[in-house]
């Protein structure tokens, strides 16, 4: 028998342990299904009965990723509880693993929220997000993207940001102002974090969760969206009921400093990952885009204004 039969084997087997060690399932039947890779985690859908659950088990390599499986679970939980994600069922500490009830995805566009309508229903929803309960923990991209640099210190990518070193301090300074009145974020909604069942919203994926400037949340979420000025506005117009100056520069300032953040912690994907994903252009092309803003005319204007 090949290495690769050996290593199925034995997964199968890891599985089938962790499968057992949920209480509600013992005894009963139970069918495995494993679905695509996410970004950090190993993702299956298990049938016990009638039912079904999803189960997700993290990367041998998470804690380089800055992941806190607690966080993420109590996080999920409160969400789950007020309906805007799919219900905790068992959280297996030891493991870090994860099982929430499955709900079936009808929406297979990669960026349907860009239509008045779709934006707006978006935006409910995460405002239910940021009226929920405290989260376990408090969120600053800046944090991670100090883990990052350290996890690549030495590399090619440490010394192509010397140049923007003190645009970044600068930019972390004047976004540490805006850290006294957080509120619980996603901190990373992507069309492939967000279901849609047909009825309504849910959001998944909670790694990196945590209490946040809800500016943060709309700066993030304007660049994985795509979003151009007009939809900025509207988004903005969306949550705050107003278009403000000092707020839209704001989530501007934010949406660099996701950019950077996630940037980074693609470059680390790209040392550490085994998944057939080009991080390394995901991560080329977001910092291209960070260097591109701070270069920019608005981005004096964007500081001047917050």
């Amino acid at each position: 028998m090949g290495r690769f039969g050996i290593k199925k084997i034995l997964k199968e087997k890891k599985i089938e342990n962790i499968i057992n060690s949920v209480p509600e399932w013992i005894g009963k039947s139970c069918t495995i299904k494993s679905m695509n890779h996410g970004m950090t985690n190993r993702n299956y859908k298990v049938i016990v009965d009638n039912d079904s659950f999803f189960l997700s088990i993290p990367s041998p390599d998470s804690n380089l990723l800055k992941i806190d499986y607690t966080n993420k679970y109590y996080n999920n939980n409160i969400c789950g509880a007020i309906g805007i994600s799919p219900k905790v069922v068992c959280y297996i500490k030891s493991e870090r693993i994860l099982v929430t009830k499955f709900i079936k995805n009808k929406s297979l566009l990669i960026k349907p929220f860009q239509d008045s309508d779709r934006l707006s229903e978006l935006v409910k929803m995460i405002k239910l997000l940021h009226d929920a309960n405290p989260f376990f923990r408090d969120f600053n991209m800046f944090s991670y993207i100090n883990h990052f640099m350290r996890t690549l210190k030495n590399s090619d990518i440490s010394k192509s940001l010397s140049p923007i070193g003190n645009n970044i301090k600068i930019l972390g300074q004047k976004l540490d102002l805006y850290r006294k009145h957080l509120v619980p974020c996603h901190n990373d909604i992507i069309a492939e974090n967000i279901i849609d069942n047909g009825k309504q919203l849910f959001l998944i994926d909670f790694d990196y969760s945590g209490n946040n400037d809800p500016c943060f949340e709309l700066g993030n979420l304007s660049v994985e969206m795509g979003y151009n000025d007009n939809q900025v506005n509207e988004l903005v117009n969306n949550y705050f009921g107003q278009i403000q100056e000092h707020i839209i520069s704001r989530v501007y300032l934010q949406s660099i400093a996701s950019d950077l953040g996630w940037s980074l912690w693609g470059f680390v994907q790209n040392k550490i990952s085994n998944l057939n994903y080009d991080f390394k252009q995901y991560a080329i092309k977001r910092l291209e885009r960070v260097i591109s803003k701070i270069e920019s005319v608005e981005y004096e204007l964007w500081l001047k204004n917050i």
